[in-house]
């Protein structure tokens, strides 16, 4: 009988360890999860529990726009100089979010950078505005640091325009960006231009307002070169 018993305490002791261990993985693996986004929650929690120094000082530029949903680029797995390319269109995104005209979001190994057409171009239109000189400035001086792979995009609404098809308005909008860029002396051998017309609304056609946010540039800065 104690023998039996004995016996039975053993294997008790051996299930509650290895039940212990399994909540241990489980709760790491949630960790990972949880901060497997490039997202200033992930960022913070990742450097709090782990206490590990990326050299990163301030928060993440989207703090208060909504996130694309597809999975972020794992924060483990950035380098210091894609740190330092979040860094910079944060602070050109902090220095243009109260227009709204600027957003970033981020996504799969990839960032976007959304740019309205109030900045850029007059309706209807394909011709830079003197005014998009200064943030077209800005981002051409970040993409001169980096050699990585670029793709930009001209989206509209569904707005019928007698002066201009709205795919073909795209397509030389976001051409006339690639220009830009190209006479600033960013190497564009690595960038690609892609015009969707109206077929990508990022917002229901049903109000002016919203047409108005749907014309726009979108800027998709690759992580990784592709």
């Amino acid at each position: 009988m104690k023998k039996r018993m004995f016996t039975k305490s053993v294997e008790t002791k051996w299930m509650l360890t290895f039940s212990d261990v399994s909540t241990l993985l489980l709760t790491f693996f949630v960790m990972l999860f949880g901060i497997s986004n490039i997202t200033p929650e992930g960022y913070r929690l990742f450097k709090n529990m782990l206490n590990v120094n990326i050299n990163k000082s301030n928060d993440y530029p989207s703090e208060n726009i909504n996130f694309t949903p597809i999975p972020g680029v794992p924060i483990v797995r950035l380098t210091e100089k894609e740190i330092k390319l979040i860094d910079n269109l944060g602070e050109l995104y902090n220095n243009y979010k109260g227009s709204g005209e600027v957003r970033l979001y981020s996504g799969y190994q990839k960032l976007t950078l959304i740019i309205g057409e109030k900045l850029l171009f007059h309706v209807n239109q394909y011709k830079l505005l003197p005014s998009s000189y200064k943030v077209l400035e800005k981002i051409a001086g970040i993409l001169k640091q980096y050699n990585t792979s670029i793709v930009i995009e001209g989206h509209t609404d569904n707005t019928v325009s007698k002066k201009i098809d709205n795919e073909l308005l795209s397509i030389k909008r976001a051409v006339a960006v690639l220009n830009y860029f190209k006479n600033a002396g960013v190497d564009t051998s690595n960038m690609a231009v892609a015009g969707y017309g109206s077929s990508n609304p990022l917002y229901p056609e049903t109000t002016p307002e919203n047409r108005s946010k749907n014309r726009r540039v979108e800027i998709t800065i690759y992580l990784r070169r592709i």
